[in-house]
């Protein structure tokens, strides 16, 4: 995978970025991926939660909707939904679960 190495097939160094530093230099962040071909590790309270790292263009995947059955990818969403329902049961509510999940 070409997307974390520089032109002579060398990785480049990944810096780490915390999320309030990405919300707030998003744009100076992205020009760096861009340009720079930066890599940059995501942190949320000091643990790694993602990776941005540059793409090729000859590397782009298709965008998501090419070739993708709409109606078909709706219908298989609905059918697992009821497949989950089905082997579901609970004396409690979906409130009263949720609610306990949050204490």
């Amino acid at each position: 995978m070409r997307d974390h190495m520089d032109r002579s097939g060398r990785t480049n160094p990944r810096k780490s970025v915390g999320v309030r530093e990405l919300k707030t230099h998003a744009a100076r962040i992205l020009r760096q991926v861009r340009e720079a071909r930066a890599s940059y590790l995501i942190t949320h309270r000091g643990r790694t939660i993602g990776v941005i790292l540059p793409v090729d263009n000859e590397d782009e995947a298709p965008h998501p909707a090419e070739g993708v059955d709409a109606a078909a990818a709706w219908d298989e969403f609905i059918r697992a939904g009821q497949r989950l329902e089905r082997r579901f049961t609970s004396v409690a509510s979906g409130v009263r679960l949720l609610s306990e999940m949050r204490r």
